[in-house]
C-alpha cells in the first residue's frame, strides 16, 4: 500500500468512526426521549437547542460524515497535512501503515467503553456541532465537552451494559498516562474529559504524524552509537548490569544519571536503548510542579511504545521540590524509566525513591577522557593531528556537550561542506572553544582584549622577574606537579593566584594582560556588580558559576578593584555581617580549588583580608614610574604614524611630570586630539595643555614652571 491509498484509507476510517458517534449520540437521545427528556423552556430559549434541533444536528452530523472520503471536511481546526517526517521513518515496519484511531487503542490498552471515550472527546474538537448537542446533553450551555457520565453512558450502549464505575475508569492508563485530560470540578462522573491539541491533532490525522508536543525527543535506535561512546569502566558495567535486568527479566529499577548539563546524561540513556535496539522517548520536566508534564512524559512514552528519558530541570532560588509527588506521578510506569538530573539534586531524588534506583555518576572528564572524546566526535574529514587533540583536550576542560557545541561553531565557521573535501583546522577549533566559553560566563564577566606584549609593559626588572616566573609557574605545571610528583603536597588546587598591587595607572590591568596573552589564556574581567547580590546565597551562586565556567574553559579571571569584593572579615554584629563574612569564606575556598589562574588587581591592598594575602603565590606591588621608565613610556606611546612637530621634549616631559603610565597614555591621546582638531601636528604645547586636564581630574597641584617650557 503506497503513501496515498494510506492517507485514503487514514480519512475513510476517521470518517466512519466519527460517524459512529454521531449515531451513539442519536441512540442515547432516544433512549433520553424514552425517560421524558424536557424540551427547553422560553427563558433560556436561543441560549441552548431545543428537543427537535438536537434530532436534526444528529441526522445533519451523520449524513455530514457518512460522506464518501473523497470529500473535503468541514473541519477548520484540522489543518491541510504536509510530508512528515520523524515518526514516519522511524516507528517499526509493523507501524508505518497503522491508523492513528488503531494505533491509539493498542498502545493505551483500551477497552471499547474507552475507546468509545476518546472518540466522544475528539468528535467535539473537529466539528463544533458535537459541541452544541454535548451542552444539551450536559444540561449546560457552557459544558461542550463530554462528561465522565456521558461517556460511560454511551460505552455502555456498545459494551451492552458492560460500562466499568467512574472510579474504575480513572484509574486505567486513558486517564492514568494522560491520554484523556479532566477538567472542572465537583463529583467524578461530572468532570470533563478533555484531548489535549496535539493529541487530537495525531487522532485525527490520516496517519501516524511526527513528534507534536513542544520539548519532545524521540530518539530512535542507533547500533553503532555504544561503541562511540567514551565512558568511565565502572559506569559502563552499571549500565550493561542494568540492560541486562531489562532484557532477562523485561524489567529494571530506575535508571538515575547523575551529571552537569552536557556530560552525556542523554547520550548515555540513547546508547543504553540502542543496544537493546530501544527507542528513547525524552522530555523535560521541572523539579518544582512537575505534575503536569509528568502526565504529558507517560502518555508519550505510552504512544511511542518507548522507555522513558526525563531531564530533570533544576527549581529556582527558593523553589521547594516535592520528591515524594514526583515519584508518584511516575507510579505504575509501564515502561524503563531513566532519569537525568544534576548531582546536587540527585540524594533528594533517590532518598525518596519508593524502588532505590540504580544510580550512575557522570563526573566531568578528565585530560585523556576529554582525548577520547574529541577523537570520537570529531568527523572523519577533519583529520586532526593527535598532537592537536591532545592540546584540546588539556587547555579546554570541556564536557561532551560542550566538544560538540564547540565541533559545530567550528564547522559553521570554516564552512564544513558535507563533501568532507575541507578539513577542520585547529585554529577554528580553538576559537570556537574560546567562544563556548565567552557565552557561558555569561553577564557575570567581560572578555578583555589582549593587544599588549612584554615590550609594551614598562616595570622595574625585579618586577618583569615576577610576572615571567607567574608564566613559567603556568607553563611548567604538568611537569613539576605530575612528572615530579609535587601533585602530592599540593592539598588543593594547582593553579596560580597573583594579586597586583598599585595605584591607579601603574599597569596593573596591562600586566594581567601581557601574561594572559603570553600563556594564551583568555582573560575575563569579573563584574562585580553583577556577581554580588543582596540576597543570601545569591554571591555565592554566581561565584560558583563563575569558577565553574572559567575551569572549564581554561580562562583566566581578573578581579579588578578586589578591596571591594575580597575586604577584610568583621566581627559578626548582625545577620549581614554573618553573611558577608561567609561570602568571603567561600571566595576563599574556590580560590584554592581552582586550577586556573586567578589575578586580583588593587589600589588598597591593606584593605584585604590577611587570610587571602596568605593563599596569593604572588604579591606583586607596581611602583610608580620612576624617570627613565617615564621617558619609554612617552616614547613608546606614539605611533609612528603619529603627526608631530620637532619640538616635542620627552625627557622634559618625563623629568618634569612625576605621573603614571596611565595617565601619560590620557595626556597623549588628549594632546593629539587637540591637535587632530586644529588640523595640525601634534606640538608640545598640545601636550602641556593635556597634562594641566590630568593634574586638575587627580586634583592635585602642577608645577608652573615646567608647564611654562617651551
Amino acid at each position: 500500500m503506497d503513501r496515498s491509498e494510506i492517507e485514503q484509507d487514514g480519512r475513510s476510517h476517521l470518517r466512519a468512526e466519527i460517524a459512529r458517534v454521531a449515531s451513539l449520540l442519536a441512540k442515547y437521545l432516544d433512549r433520553l426521549r424514552s425517560r421524558g427528556k424536557s424540551v427547553a423552556g422560553e427563558a433560556v430559549r436561543g441560549f441552548v437547542i431545543e428537543d427537535g434541533e438536537a434530532e436534526g444536528i444528529i441526522a445533519d452530523l451523520i449524513d455530514r460524515w457518512n460522506r464518501p472520503s473523497a470529500e473535503s471536511l468541514p473541519i477548520e481546526k484540522i489543518p491541510e497535512k504536509k510530508e512528515k517526517s520523524g515518526l514516519f521513518t522511524s516507528l517499526d515496519a509493523d507501524d508505518k501503515n497503522l491508523l492513528p484511531l488503531k494505533h491509539v487503542v493498542r498502545k493505551f490498552e483500551l477497552t471499547a467503553v474507552e475507546y468509545v471515550a476518546v472518540l466522544l472527546a475528539l468528535s467535539v474538537e473537529v466539528d463544533g456541532c458535537f459541541g452544541r448537542l454535548i451542552a444539551y446533553l450536559n444540561d449546560h450551555v457552557g459544558h461542550t465537552r463530554p462528561t465522565i457520565g456521558l461517556a460511560l453512558e454511551l460505552g455502555a450502549i456498545v459494551a451492552e451494559g458492560a460500562a466499568p464505575s467512574p472510579l474504575a475508569f480513572c484509574q486505567r492508563p486513558v486517564i492514568q498516562d494522560g491520554l484523556l485530560e479532566l477538567e472542572s470540578e465537583g463529583p467524578v462522573p461530572g468532570l470533563s474529559l478533555r484531548l489535549a491539541n496535539d493529541m487530537a491533532l495525531r487522532l485525527a490525522s490520516e496517519t501516524l504524524p511526527g513528534m507534536l508536543t513542544k520539548g519532545l525527543l524521540y530518539l530512535a535506535p542507533e547500533s553503532d552509537l555504544p561503541a562511540k561512546l567514551v565512558l568511565e569502566e565502572t559506569a559502563r558495567n552499571q549500565l550493561a548490569a542494568w540492560s541486562r535486568s531489562l532484557t532477562n527479566q523485561g524489567r529494571a529499577v530506575p535508571l538515575v544519571l547523575s551529571g552537569t548539563p552536557g556530560s552525556g546524561r542523554t547520550t548515555v540513556a540513547h546508547s543504553a536503548m540502542s543496544e537493546l535496539g530501544s527507542p528513547l522517548v525524552s522530555l523535560e520536566i521541572p523539579a518544582h510542579n512537575p505534575a503536569e508534564r509528568l502526565k504529558i512524559a507517560r502518555r508519550e512514552s505510552r504512544w511511542f511504545g518507548s522507555p522513558l528519558l526525563i531531564r530533570i530541570i533544576p527549581p529556582a532560588l527558593g523553589e521547594r521540590v516535592d520528591w515524594l509527588a514526583f515519584w508518584a506521578g511516575l507510579a505504575d510506569l509501564p515502561a524503563p524509566l531513566v532519569i537525568a538530573v544534576g548531582p546536587d539534586l540527585a540524594d533528594g531524588l533517590t532518598a525518596s525513591a519508593p524502588v532505590h534506583p540504580l544510580v550512575v555518576q557522570l563526573p566531568e572528564p578528565d585530560v585523556k577522557a576529554r582525548a577520547a572524546l574529541w577523537r570520537a566526535m570529531l568527523p572523519a574529514a577533519a583529520q586532526l593531528p593527535a598532537e592537536d587533540v591532545d592540546q584540546l583536550a588539556a587547555r579546554f576542560r570541556f564536557n561532551p556537550g560542550r566538544i560538540q557545541l564547540a565541533i559545530r561553531g567550528a564547522a559553521s565557521r570554516a564552512s564544513f561542506p558535507s563533501s568532507n573535501k575541507r578539513n577542520l583546522e585547529l585554529a577554528a577549533l580553538l576559537q570556537s572553544c574560546r567562544d563556548v566559553g565567552s557565552v557561558a560566563m555569561g553577564p557575570l564577566a567581560q572578555k578583555l582584549p589582549l593587544p599588549f606584549i612584554w615590550n609594551d609593559l614598562i616595570v622595574p626588572a625585579p618586577i618583569r622577574s615576577e610576572l615571567e616566573l607567574a608564566r613559567t609557574w603556568v607553563r611548567q605545571q604538568r611537569k613539576v606537579l605530575d612528572t615530579w610528583g609535587f601533585a602530592r603536597r599540593v592539598s588543593m588546587g594547582r593553579g596560580l593566584s597573583m594579586l597586583l598591587s598599585g595605584l591607579p595607572g601603574t599597569g596593573k590591568t596591562m600586566a594581567a594582560q601581557v601574561l594572559a596573552r603570553d600563556l594564551g589564556l583568555d582573560l575575563y574581567r569579573v563584574d562585580l556588580s553583577r556577581t554580588v547580590s543582596k540576597y543570601i546565597g545569591e554571591t555565592e551562586k554566581n561565584l560558583s558559576c563563575l569558577f565553574d565556567e572559567a575551569q572549564a574553559s581554561g580562562a583566566a579571571l581578573f578581579f579588578d578593584e578586589a578591596d571591594a569584593l575580597f575586604g577584610k572579615r568583621s566581627e559578626v554584629t548582625s545577620a549581614h555581617d554573618r553573611h558577608a563574612n561567609l561570602e568571603i569564606g567561600y571566595l576563599l575556598q574556590r580560590m584554592e580549588e581552582y586550577d586556573g589562574v586567578t589575578i586580583l588587581a588593587t589600589n588598597r591592598a591593606r584593605d584585604l583580608d590577611d587570610a587571602f594575602t596568605r593563599r596569593f603565590h604572588f604579591i606583586i606591588d607596581i611602583p610608580m614610574p620612576d624617570e627613565a621608565h617615564r621617558l619609554k613610556i612617552w616614547e613608546g606611546m606614539f605611533p609612528v604614524d603619529a603627526e608631530r612637530e620637532a619640538d616635542l621634549d620627552f625627557r622634559h616631559l618625563a623629568k618634569a611630570f612625576e605621573i603614571s603610565g596611565g595617565e601619560i597614555k590620557n595626556t597623549a591621546l588628549a594632546g593629539a586630539y587637540i591637535a587632530a582638531g586644529e588640523s595640525r601636528p601634534i606640538r608640545m604645547a598640545d601636550l602641556q595643555r593635556a597634562v594641566r586636564r590630568e593634574f586638575v581630574k587627580s586634583g592635585r597641584v602642577l608645577n608652573a614652571r615646567s608647564v611654562g617650557r617651551s
